[in-house]
């Protein structure tokens, strides 16, 4: 699969998203980033986690089970697998990119509820998504395909050590800190993901609490 057809996949399920109802910018890249990521990270891709959600396997099974929230059930489920994955290699009170803070994620879960669902809404394109190997970068594109105004070169990121995951920054935000940096956030979550080729190799923040150490 070349860096073309990750694109594709990513903007046509931006369109989709769209489609449905999700109509907030940073909504619609950050779901579509997750997606994307999740299908790279399936059994019958990358085996970053137990999952084939967005293959066409998982489309047909969840069409039985939820035939009236069949997008609604995919994108929920697809999300928690990400969370369960890169959680089992985090710390607690982390920022990554399948968990943003429970302020943004509550708001982002009641834009996902009020979607509309049905068969004209198709995630056709992540189920086309095969990747049997990927190069360092590959996420890059799919960077300045979001409404960021960011590109992958203006992105500072420090090398990844070895283990399952990587800490991006010492300080981390608080969750009032999110919003304003949330764009840099998703990006330079995104180019953390883009060094996982052989395996996952989580990047994150820490969310700090609103009580500053300074202030106790």
């Amino acid at each position: 699969m070349t860096s073309t057809d990750l694109v594709d996949a990513f903007k046509s399920t931006k369109e989709t998203l769209y489609a449905a109802g999700i109509v907030d910018d940073f909504f619609l890249d950050l779901t579509a980033s997750r997606l994307l990521v999740e299908r790279v990270g399936e059994t019958n891709n990358q085996n970053w986690w137990d999952s084939r959600v967005l293959s066409e396997t998982g489309r047909a099974r969840l069409s039985e089970v939820t035939p009236k929230t069949k997008l609604q059930s995919r994108i929920n489920l697809a999300s928690k697998v990400g969370h369960k994955a890169e959680s089992d290699q985090l710390p607690p009170d982390s920022i990554s990119l399948f968990s943003f803070g429970p302020q943004l994620e509550s708001r982002l879960a009641a834009a996902i509820e009020d979607i509309e669902d049905d068969d004209q809404h198709s995630l056709e394109a992540l189920e086309n998504v095969s990747v049997q190997s990927l190069e360092k970068g590959w996420t890059d594109v799919v960077i300045e395909q979001t409404a960021s105004n960011i590109t992958a070169t203006s992105v500072s990121l420090p090398k990844p050590e070895t283990g399952g995951s990587f800490r991006i920054d010492e300080e981390g935000y608080t969750q009032s800190e999110i919003e304003p940096e949330k764009w840099r956030l998703l990006a330079t979550l995104l180019q953390g993901y883009g060094h996982c080729t052989d395996h996952l190799k989580v990047p994150y923040y820490p969310l700090q609490s609103e009580l500053k150490s300074e202030n106790v």
